[in-house]
């Protein structure tokens, strides 16, 4: 049971007041906060319609604030003298840094809501860079209570079924998506400022630094020009797939294509899955060492393929242009599955369920993959280019 209030008087001074409980089972969390401050309003009147001051708010999920990135990239072509800054937290902070779409990066960390300090320090970052328009793409309470902090005129976000919880009501302008896609329905969002049918861009640019970096840990494993990338992990075990079938395509690679393979992984657990593979894989599958963002990243892009699950290095892969299989269950491929020419999806059945279901699910429909179906996926990719070779 979740219950939620917000009071936010109209007067120049404004009392913030959150109440609110989140209860799953038998976790409950409870918070209330009361923050006085001036609401400024942004900038009232927009100094320059070809220059507005842009925020754009995705805090979490590396995946997500990846699959934002397009909707950056068209507001920068709209809007090319514009000022455009990114809020989000550290994470996904390390991914757009030095992005060339991007002026400035505010983080912010997870729990901020909570912690009146941290509101009023965003509070006074945000309404000095007196932004003009928002774009809560995020679309829930700690997202849009960023939005409305900044005091910005214009503050647009998806309306209710897609932003949940205070999210509608916090914004000035909602936007009723259409396309099932999450980039596509991101870029909806740019229709309030009349983008419309923009091309899907990512651009992420090279690290030069994690590149120096990723070709020393390749001499070090395997001096082969050419490989491949498994990446075993997800963020929900409903999204993972078996180490020993991860180990057979390794095989396969190997065998078919002499690609050895470099396992990556993020924390302990998929360390030792990556362990298993590399261990069953005889000699096929090496285990990489721990890596920052940035250098996953730029291995990324250095691969000639990348096969993992539903989770942000598919989709930082996929960014950077790296033919992919990738390997559905729990999620609708036609929401998230990665766009290109070089992309393939597998999926046995799609185990429909709702968001906290899929957090918390088996994961039966990524079982009901076998190893062949994912081998036939990799040959479909590879072929076609044997043959253009020959």
């Amino acid at each position: 049971m979740r219950e939620i209030a917000v009071r936010l008087a109209s007067m120049r001074r404004v009392p913030l007041i959150c109440r609110y409980s989140f209860r799953t089972g038998r976790d409950a969390e409870e918070a209330s906060i009361g923050v006085s401050f001036d609401i400024q309003g942004g900038s009232a009147a927009m100094a320059s319609t070809d220059s507005p001051r842009i925020l754009i708010i995705r805090l979490s999920a590396l995946g997500d604030a990846i699959l934002t990135l397009p909707l950056l990239c068209a507001l920068r072509e709209k809007y090319p003298s514009a000022h455009i800054a990114w809020l989000t937290e550290p994470v996904a902070a390390q991914i757009l840094a030095g992005h060339p779409c991007l002026d400035q990066l505010l983080t912010v960390r997870k729990g901020w809501l909570k912690r009146p300090g941290e509101i009023l320090k965003l509070r006074r970052q945000l309404q000095d860079a007196k932004f003009d328009i928002v774009f809560d793409v995020q679309g829930l309470t700690k997202s849009a209570a960023a939005g409305w902090l900044s005091g910005a005129p214009r503050r647009i976000t998806f309306a209710r079924g897609q932003a949940r919880e205070l999210a509608p009501n916090l914004a000035t302008e909602l936007i009723t998506p259409r396309d099932p896609h999450v980039v596509r329905r991101y870029l909806e969002l740019g229709q309030a400022v009349d983008i419309y049918s923009p091309s899907i861009e990512f651009r992420l640019p090279i690290d030069e630094q994690a590149r120096a970096d990723v070709a020393a840990i390749r001499r070090e494993i395997d001096r082969s020009r050419n490989f491949a990338v498994l990446n075993p992990g997800a963020g929900w075990f409903s999204k993972t797939w078996l180490p020993q079938r991860f180990a057979e395509v390794a095989r396969h690679l190997q065998d078919k294509y002499q690609l050895s393979s470099l396992v990556t992984w993020g924390n302990e657990q998929e360390a030792d899955w990556a362990e298993e593979i590399a261990q069953m894989s005889g000699g096929a599958a090496a285990l990489a060492p721990k890596l920052t963002l940035p250098q996953l990243k730029e291995l990324y892009r250095s691969a000639n393929l990348f096969v993992g699950c539903d989770t942000g290095p598919l989709h930082l892969a996929a960014a950077v242009e790296t033919p992919c299989v990738a390997l559905f269950g729990v999620t609708p491929i036609a929401l998230c599955q990665p766009l290109g020419p070089h992309q393939k999806v597998v999926q046995a059945y799609y185990q429909p369920l709702t968001s906290r279901q899929r957090a918390r699910a088996s994961n039966d429909a990524m079982r009901a993959i076998s190893t062949s179906m994912v081998v036939d996926a990799i040959d479909s990719l590879f072929e076609p280019q044997s043959r253009e070779a020959a």
